[in-house]
């Protein structure tokens, strides 16, 4: 679509809607998920992003399935405490 405008990339990001429930918070959780490390990240996608049980995470990452849950509670654990690092003390 033509547009008559010099920044239509501007626009286009101002007319989407932002007041939707949960889009902050959606987004505040990938940037949080992305700085998870590799091996951690996955398997908390896998587990639980995309509802994969424990034992096809593990096949898919090649590894026991004992890995994949300790790796999914190091993901919370280390996402909890970067949210505790986030959060104003005036929140609390």
């Amino acid at each position: 679509r033509l547009a008559d405008t010099p920044d239509w990339q501007f626009v286009a990001e101002c007319s989407q809607p932002r007041d939707l429930p949960g889009f902050d918070e959606g987004i505040a959780l990938m940037a949080l998920v992305d700085a998870l490390p590799d091996e951690r990240r996955e398997a908390f996608v896998l587990t639980q992003l995309l509802d994969m049980p424990y034992d096809d995470a593990a096949r898919t990452s090649a590894c026991p399935v004992g890995t994949i849950r300790s790796r999914v509670s190091r993901a919370r654990t280390t996402l909890c405490a970067m949210l505790d690092d986030r959060t104003p003390a005036s929140a609390c």
